[in-house]
């Protein structure tokens, strides 16, 4: 049994593509939003909801008899692939890591990068009034901090907890941008013209992600734009290709079944 730690694109099609060469696989998301993705897929019996910790990935493998577990969250969900890696390691299973290919973040004046959150945050402080963050609902609690001396507007999953969160914390609705990515440059233009942006902040995602788009749509509207660097882990097996991890996990799964010959 495979076990694909989703909650990407790329973890989506990894399952799609797993699942049409009919191999036995259950894939996580943390989110019902996640689930629903899924759903039309066709694909919600192999798909479980919940977030688990070591202990949890380590019940888990044991219960559904899970020999190869292929990790394919967020490149800044680390907690999640440090949990994840520290299961397989106890139980002996399988390890194998998508990891998106790294993209050339453009060398810029306007361009502020920074290691984590609490520096783009610090950093946000120095610049404009408006600040646009598409770092995700995670994020948002850390800029909270920054409210009554900036315009906090935040682009999210249109995920109904997410806005009630959001309102939650004090960010007024028209301040609220529940849209579904990724976004071209030239609808990233329009959001920043439209809501009189200064300065913008993202994560260091990935193609996939979106992040090119943002920060050329930002670097001609003359917008100070914080980068926040893609944390570092090392990982036992890793790959930058769909195809590179299908033809693994086959590639596994057919020396396992020679073996029990």
């Amino acid at each position: 049994m495979i076990l694909v730690l989703s909650g990407t694109e790329e973890g989506k099609e990894i399952v799609r593509r797993l699942h049409a060469e009919g191999l036995s696989l259950l894939t996580t998301v943390a989110t019902d939003y996640g689930k629903k993705m899924f759903e039309q897929l066709g694909l919600e019996t192999v798909c479980l909801q919940g977030r688990l910790d070591v202990h949890g990935f380590f019940r888990l493998i044991k219960e559904k008899g899970i020999d190869t577990m292929v990790d394919a969250t967020h490149p800044y969900a680390i907690e999640v692939s440090q949990h994840a890696m520290d299961a397989c390691k106890k139980t002996n299973i399988r390890y194998i890591r998508f990891e998106r290919q790294e993209i050339e973040i453009p060398r810029h004046s306007l361009i502020h990068n920074v290691k984590n959150m609490a520096e783009a945050v610090d950093e946000s402080r120095t610049l404009g009034k408006k600040i646009f963050l598409t770092t995700g609902i995670s994020s948002v609690v850390k800029f909270i901090p920054l409210k009554n001396e900036k315009e906090l507007y935040v682009r999210i999953l249109p995920v109904p907890e997410h806005i009630s969160l959001c309102m939650d914390m004090g960010i007024p609705p028209a301040r609220i941008i529940a849209m579904h990515g990724p976004f071209s440059e030239e609808l990233n233009r329009a959001m920043f013209r439209q809501y009189r942006i200064t300065t913008m902040v993202t994560k260091d995602s990935g193609e996939v992600g979106g992040v090119l788009e943002k920060i050329h749509a930002a670097l001609n509207e003359g917008i100070d734009t914080i980068v926040i660097e893609k944390p570092r882990l090392e990982f036992p097996q890793k790959y930058s290709s769909i195809d590179d991890v299908v033809n693994t996990v086959k590639r596994r799964l057919g020396n396992l079944m020679q073996g029990g010959l």
